[in-house]
């Protein structure tokens, strides 16, 4: 069956979209930040903390409004909005005004993914709409494996910390050409008899599922507060703890990451083979013991550190993507509740997590008898002991399913 022109936009489009992301948030804003503007570690983790939060608040929204108003509408607008942010950002100096460009990159992104994988949707067929997706996680792989490198390279060869911005503001803006002009106009009348309550994510939906599923919940918490810990806080540590340029920061992730891209596909068959939750327990636990292995060491190996990067991505994909298949059938019948608000607790963790790693980053350090640990692995530590706990709280909490009788 011949896949149409509109799908492999999409693709194309997230790939931009996805190297841009990950340039402006990963690599572009922390160094920019506390190198050239001054701030302190805690004030930049506020400002990556925004981007999550608006994009976790407007998700819902954004994708109940590309059922009314056409996906390829708001598939234009959330990046041309980045287009402007990128620009804008080597143009202000106040923190205020870094939160407030961060705050619209994030409403940029809740109005792109939810309609691009809504659009993954009305371009494929069902049949093929599982190897569709799989194309988009492959864009999200190479964005984190080409983002650090491209901002590194955009800085370093320029000497300019500006440059990285620039180079987003390309990105987004080919992302926008792409789909602007081969992806077609929407048709509002495939939108017009769409339910409106279909999808509806509100507050007391949202309590409901909290007393179907509390310990799914709260695990989802702990695991995505501890991954939070670090996630703004990566390039930074391996900066200050081995010294190197943007550059050698950027290529350290390229195999690595493309390697786990390549290998996710195989990796969820391996999960189904094996079962969900076993893959979920398998997965926290590697993650756990690639951070243990990090921290513990009082002066690690770069290769050591990078080898266990990997590992540990390796364990995150094993880990989420069967913890999203566990999700959708704990209970089936309230499949869509169960998945916002496992969505919900997630952000509302790495959110919260990305606030307290930049403080402890900033300003905690430990003398643990003999052991000293500089402020800028604290948050490390605590990403290992949040993975850990959600490893034992992985066996409190994850039962075999019940049988669902149908009627």
């Amino acid at each position: 069956m011949r896949i149409p022109v509109a799908f492999w936009a999409l693709v194309l489009m997230a790939g931009f979209a996805e190297l841009g992301y990950v340039t402006l948030n990963i690599s572009a804003m922390p160094v920019y930040l506390r190198d050239t503007i001054g701030l302190g570690e805690s004030t930049v983790t506020a400002v990556g903390s925004m981007f999550l939060l608006t994009e976790a608040i407007f998700r819902a929204p954004m994708g109940m409004l590309s059922d009314r108003l056409g996906r390829r509408r708001l598939m234009l607008v959330g990046p041309s909005l980045t287009v402007f942010t990128a620009l804008a950002t080597v143009l202000v100096h106040h923190p205020v005004w870094f939160l407030l460009l961060r705050a619209l990159d994030g409403i940029g992104a809740a109005m792109l993914w939810p309609a691009a994988y809504a659009a993954i949707g009305d371009t494929v067929p069902p049949e093929r709409r599982s190897w569709a997706m799989s194309f988009l996680n492959m864009t999200y792989m190479s964005g984190i494996a080409l983002g650090p490198l491209a901002g590194g390279l955009a800085n370093d060869l320029t000497g300019a910390k500006t440059a990285s911005f620039y180079l987003v503001a390309g990105l987004f803006a080919i992302a926008v050409l792409i789909i602007w002009r081969f992806y077609p106009r929407d048709h509002h009348e495939a939108h017009a008899h769409a339910n409106p309550e279909k999808g509806e994510f509100s507050l007391r939906a949202f309590f409901g599922a909290v007393r179907l599923v509390p310990g799914h919940l709260l695990l989802a918490f702990v695991v995505f507060f501890g991954t939070g810990l670090v996630m703004l806080l990566v390039k930074l540590y391996a900066m200050d703890e081995f010294q190197i340029s943007e550059t050698v920061f950027g290529l350290g992730l390229v195999f690595p990451a493309l390697l786990i891209g390549a290998l996710s596909v195989p990796i969820g068959h391996w999960s189904d083979r094996i079962g969900h939750i076993p893959s979920v327990r398998l997965g926290l636990a590697g993650g756990a013991l690639v951070m243990w292995a990090i921290v513990l060491p009082a002066k690690p190996h770069p290769l050591l550190v990078l080898l266990a990067a990997g590992l540990g991505a390796l364990s995150f994909v094993l880990a989420l993507a069967a913890w999203m298949a566990e999700l959708s059938e704990v209970y089936p019948e309230r499949r869509g509740i169960v998945l916002g608000a496992a969505g919900t607790a997630q952000g509302i963790g790495s959110i919260l997590g990305a606030l307290l790693g930049g403080v402890l980053y900033e300003h905690v350090s430990l003398t643990l008898g003999d052991w000293h640990i500089p402020s800028h692995r604290v948050p490390f530590i605590g990403c290992a002991l949040m993975l850990t706990l959600g490893v034992l709280l992985s066996f409190l909490v994850l039962k075999p399913h019940r049988k669902v009788a149908h009627t």
